[in-house]
């Protein structure tokens, strides 16, 4: 009922709004605050459009605006003493430019020349911009994407917003290159340039998805997703060689901004979010952020539901212009349900109904995730500056799962078995320090990076399981079975990992446009694992150093156009859970990547486009002894390696006004170079040679049919191979997309009416296998209808 009760105001007040216009007076409440954001401001709580050049309106502060004006006087207001005027292009829409200089009659007359960038702010609640001009992810430094010589993606929120992508699988189909492996409702695991990860990072701090089992990323506190490509270890540490993946939390404003968003949509998805930002006291010195989301979701497939709780503040002191403290939280809390998907049967995933469950109703999930960090950062002068960032990160967990065993020769009967986690809880403490440095020596321009990071995580609790359980038919089900533990199979384990690291980095602008970025990194790290097993302790330990290079270097011979290229080493994981002869602990694996491309920015920097080719190769991945009698004794060697090279494309801008656009394509060739099994040629799972993602929306631009919105995209995915031993293979899949929206404006509040239909034509397809066995394959969502309301002031 109160579901229903939000459903019907939210629609209500939604359609009774009328569209304010450009001639009918506002009571305006702005603070002081930078130009560039209070005509941002402006434009956003009117129907007039603002352009200007970011350049011309930097370092200008803009008066208090308070009062009645119509959106032209309040224009005006805001550039009066600036040196800058408005003038109307087109009915509606204004230019910034200088105000022209009295000139002699001896002087030429030349304006000044402007470039119409529209918003400068994309950090600002209500930017609509699908291109970000800069990253930090790939350098720890806000450096310019044509100036990094490393292929990074950014998914920003307005293609979030537009895509209502509040997964992050979803969001990550907007960046080349990487594909979703099963996670069956509880982890999120991802495949990025071929090599698997199920770890994330949050503003660079680490979050281990695997072994928390909380679900997935809760985005409505996400401001943009930055991907870098390849190892990523020289600043982060121990990490995948693929990539990583960085979500970049939304900060507190001091302009105020507040929303509520109501979503609703197929499969009694019912989903509620807020945000609020602005200051707390008179000379915005203290600000905060508040995000909110309650999700309650059902699922196509038999007894699965999830919903859960998220609340993220943040409060942020400026104690001076040079020094800031910040302090961040996050809670979740929720249930969910693991679906292991559905079996192979030949070569194909089983041709089953796509709402079929083969497991029980009992499966269960409940979880609790909490996070709390301090970052502070102080500039000593323009040149140097001192960042430090803490993170304590505490999760606990607890289900009951019915997993597939293995499929009969009678290709129609599943055997499966009953587990789950008790006390399933997890604690990580993260720390770093970094130090920044602007200098010149014999006109080469440096920003240095000199820092060091620790890294704890301790993971406990116990796995119970209980293999005398129910088989069941595939093609005509019966349930049963219960949740009773086998005391015997009681695994008990107590993981904890520790390590410190120290690294350098100096970017270099030299003559002639040519950026030159040259680091190492210093790892020492530690793992130790104690299990007991049917009363039998187990104790592992692994402690390992290296040092790791990375040198990038990127030529911009003109402002639109930049070639690039790097050489990396990774330090990989620990490879504990192997040994070799005698239970000598095997070395970590490690990885190189050589990496060329091509970055282009055009339309006044509007759009770009990367073009990129790679080589990533790892190394000392364990695998089993050549004697197969070593090997039945669970002996290993570190010959295994795999190699992973292609081709990435990814583009995204405004390629005329109103018509923006951010697409991929990716082309891998994935194979298992070395290895003392039949897998050796094969290529990994869940890599389709062939991909790529296409997502263009415009917004009408005449008075007419001004406020609304048309999109679509289309997704497609070649075939990719279920396992390692590539014995089953899913099949390619193209899918279509579509959204509309309309904004309606009152005085300083709009609201958005937005529909998005997800897999139009209602394709069945396999997204993803858990990458092992023949058992556990994804079955995609049908097609989704998902609409939405929301309010902005």
């Amino acid at each position: 009922m109160i579901r229903q009760c939000i459903f019907i105001f939210i629609v209500a007040f939604g359609f009774t709004v009328v569209t304010a216009h450009a001639g009918t007076p506002i009571d305006w409440q702005q603070p002081a605050q930078p130009l560039g954001s209070a005509l941002q401001q402006l434009a956003e709580q009117s129907d007039i459009s603002i352009v200007f050049d970011a350049k011309t309106v930097r370092g200008i502060q803009a008066p208090p605006l308070q009062g009645h004006f119509t959106p032209r006087e309040a224009l005006n207001q805001l550039l009066a003493s600036s040196g800058l005027e408005a003038k109307e292009v087109t009915p509606k829409r204004y230019s910034v430019v200088e105000v022209p200089k009295k000139l002699n009659s001896n002087e030429a007359t030349k304006l000044p020349e402007i470039t119409v960038t529209g918003a400068e702010n994309p950090n600002s609640p209500y930017s609509t911009q699908y291109k970000v001009p800069d990253a930090s992810t790939a350098t720890k430094t806000s450096t310019p994407i044509m100036e990094t010589p490393m292929s990074i993606q950014v998914v920003p929120k307005s293609v979030l917003n537009d895509q209502q992508a509040f997964r992050l699988e979803d969001a990550l189909n907007n960046a080349s290159g990487i594909f979703p492996q099963q996670g069956f409702g509880l982890v999120e695991s991802f495949s990025i340039r071929g090599f698997s990860t199920f770890d994330y990072y949050r503003d660079g701090v680490r979050f281990q998805s695997g072994l928390a089992q909380t679900g997935p990323r809760e985005m409505a506190n996400v401001e943009r997703v930055e991907v870098l490509k390849g190892p990523a270890s020289i600043l982060f540490g121990r990490i995948e060689p693929g990539g990583m993946i960085n979500l970049v939390t939304k900060k507190p404003q001091a302009t105020p901004y507040y929303s509520v968003q109501q979503q609703f949509g197929s499969f009694n998805t019912f989903r509620t979010t807020a945000d609020a930002t602005g200051g707390l006291n008179e000379s915005n010195s203290l600000l905060y952020r508040l995000n909110f989301a309650y999700e309650d979701k059902g699922s196509f497939r038999q007894f699965v539901d999830n919903n859960h709780f998220f609340l993220a503040p943040v409060l942020q002191w400026r104690i001076s212009d040079r020094t800031q403290i910040t302090i961040e939280m996050e809670y979740k809390t929720g249930r969910g349900t693991a679906d292991h998907g559905i079996p192979a049967i030949g070569n194909r995933p089983a041709s089953l109904p796509v709402n079929r469950n083969l497991g029980e109703s009992f499966s269960r999930s409940t979880f609790d995730e909490y996070q709390a960090s301090v970052n502070w950062s102080h500039a000593f002068n323009d040149q140097w500056e001192i960042k430090h960032r803490s993170n304590f990160q505490l999760t606990n967990q607890d289900d009951n799962s019915v997993l597939p065993l293995g499929l009969q020769a009678d290709n129609r009967t599943l055997d499966r078995f009953f587990a789950g986690f008790r006390n399933n809880k997890s604690e990580t403490y993260n720390t770093s320090l970094d130090l920044t440095g602007n200098f010149d020596t014999f006109g080469i321009k440096h920003t240095v990076l000199m820092g060091g990071d620790y890294f704890h995580y301790n993971s406990t609790g116990a796995l119970i399981d209980n293999f005398a359980f129910p088989s069941i038919d595939i093609f005509n089900p019966v349930h049963g079975g219960s949740s009773i533990r086998d005391p015997a199979d009681d695994f008990l384990y107590d993981t904890t990992e520790d390590w410190f690291g120290l690294y350098f980095q100096n970017q270099m602008k030299l003559p002639y446009d040519i950026h030159v970025l040259a680091g190492f990194r210093y790892d020492n790290a530690e793992i130790k694992s104690n299990e007991v097993f049917a009363g039998t302790a187990t104790s592992l330990n692994s402690k390992q150093e290296r040092i790791s290079p990375r040198v990038g270097l990127t030529w911009q011979p003109i402002k639109e156009l930049s070639f690039y290229g790097n050489y990396v080493e990774n330090f990989g994981v620990p490879n504990i859970f192997a040994s070799g002869l005698g239970g000598q602990p095997l070395r970590a694996e490690t990885a190189q990547q050589w990496e060329a491309g091509i970055k282009t920015e055009l339309f006044d920097g509007r759009f770009s486009a990367s073009l990129a080719w790679f080589q990533l190769t790892k190394q000392n991945v364990a695998t089993g002894h050549p004697d197969p009698q070593l090997t039945a004794l669970g002996f290993s060697v570190q010959t295994g390696e795999a190699e992973n090279k292609g081709i990435e494309l990814d583009l995204s801008g405004e390629l005329l006004p109103g018509w923006n656009i951010i697409a991929n394509y990716a082309y891998t060739d994935s194979e298992i170079t070395r290895a003392n099994d039949i897998t050796q040629g094969n290529s990994l799972p869940n890599v389709p040679k062939h991909a790529g993602n296409i997502w263009s929306i415009y917004t009408f631009q005449n008075e007419t049919l001004s406020g609304l919105r048309i999109g679509g995209g289309v997704t497609l995915r070649g075939k990719r191979e279920g396992n390692r031993e590539n014995d089953f293979q899913m099949p390619g899949y193209t899918l279509v997309n579509l959204m509309t929206s309309y904004a309606m404006k009152v005085g300083k509040t709009r609201v958005t009416a937005q529909l998005n239909v997800n897999n139009l034509f209602d394709k069945h397809y396999f997204p993803s296998s858990i990458g092992f066995g023949r058992e556990r394959i994804v079955v995609g969502m049908p097609r989704v209808f998902m609409g939405s309301i929301r309010v902005e002031y």
